[in-house]
């Protein structure tokens, strides 16, 4: 009886969050040249979320906003995807998950409408065929663009605002220039959102050239067109929000809202963000050699995880409240830039050393 009393207390002191993103798969039908899932190869852990872990999950979300199905992986490929959306809706949660676009069947499609998703995010790296295929190896523009055309007419026969359609644009060098033509392509697909984000884990040396905020020459001209970008989009009531494309190192702001979300891995580690989550170095526990390193400021450094903790093992109550995660999210509350260099020294490289910090967005 105790017990039964003590989880229902746990469940009743869930966490207030924004969101929760879960992992429900890291199987990907892409190889984009600038994911894990890519360059780690054959040390890449392939794994789905199960169902049952899944259900662990759902009772300790009573004050989070939105459940974002979303992690390193392409969140159709797993089979128990449309369950998982629909346990979210009978508690009473907003659903989202982002996609690469290649499996937005017709039948697909229809299930996202009927089960009300409210968010769906497709990602792009280009406006051209050619940018965009470039890198994102095994992904098709002009497939993603027929399939989104198809959702825009099935919604609309259906009377349907839902999914709500967001597009997700990686900003590169080479792609850059193609961000402005993004604008009308949402209007014609009825996307409600465009988030132009910057390549904040850069996964070697042929991509650093890549990473605008490393232009330094052209920072003004990239803040310039984005401005102009952001106010076109705003004229057809689309909201765009970017990435700073210079390094801002007053900045105390951490771009994944780490004090007010987190994120369960495919295997129920609680992390703070994508950036963290264990199955990044899965390879190493497996192989005992550091398998994937990134680069910082022109430094090579060794991807490290972070976890407070299992679902397998203890509930989000337990694991939000411990004394080391409130300590990390303390840090990230800090009211000025002295302060939060001040609890940097406490915080895990992975931390200290990441772009996010240092791109904000705008």
């Amino acid at each position: 009886m105790f017990g039964w009393f003590k989880t229902q207390l746990e469940k009743i002191n869930s966490p207030e969050l924004d969101w929760i993103q879960v992992e429900v798969t890291t199987y990907c039908n892409s190889d984009c040249i600038y994911c894990p899932h890519t360059t780690m190869g054959s040390c890449w852990q392939k794994m789905h979320m199960t169902l049952e872990l899944f259900r662990e999950l759902i009772p300790f979300t009573r004050y989070t906003k939105l459940i974002y199905l979303q992690g390193w992986g392409e969140p159709l490929l797993n089979p128990e995807l449309f369950e998982m959306i629909r346990m979210c809706k009978d508690n009473g949660k907003r659903v989202g998950f982002t996609t690469n676009g290649m499996l937005l069947t017709e039948e697909t499609i229809h299930k996202l409408i009927d089960f009300k998703v409210d968010i769906l995010g497709v990602s792009l790296a280009g406006a051209t065929t050619a940018s965009h295929n470039r890198f994102r190896k095994g992904n098709d523009l002009d497939e993603v663009i027929s399939n989104l055309e198809l959702l825009y007419r099935l919604k609309r026969e259906r009377n349907s605002q839902c999914p709500g359609l967001h597009l997700a644009y990686i900003m590169l060098k080479s792609n850059f220039h193609e961000l402005e033509e993004i604008v009308p392509l949402a209007k014609r697909l009825g996307v409600t959102q465009i988030v132009a984000s910057n390549l904040s884990l850069i996964l070697g040396p042929e991509l650093a050239s890549e990473a605008i905020f490393n232009d330094t020459d052209l920072t003004d001209n990239y803040r310039e067109i984005l401005e102009k970008i952001k106010e076109h989009a705003g004229g057809e009531d689309i909201l765009f929000a970017y990435n700073q494309p210079g390094l801002d190192e007053t900045s105390i702001r951490c771009n994944e809202n780490v004090c007010h979300s987190c994120v369960v891995n495919v295997d129920g580690e609680i992390s703070p963000c994508v950036f963290t989550n264990p199955v990044l170095t899965a390879g190493n526990d497996r192989t005992g050699n550091r398998t994937t390193d990134y680069i910082f400021k022109d430094r090579l450094l060794p991807l490290t995880s972070i976890s407070f903790g299992n679902i397998k093992h203890e509930n989000l109550s337990r694991i939000w409240h411990k004394k080391e995660y409130v300590g990390f999210r303390t840090v990230w509350s800090s009211g000025s830039i002295a302060e939060l260099q001040d609890g940097l020294a406490n915080l895990p490289e992975s931390c200290m050393n990441c772009y996010k910090r240092l791109t904000p967005y705008l």
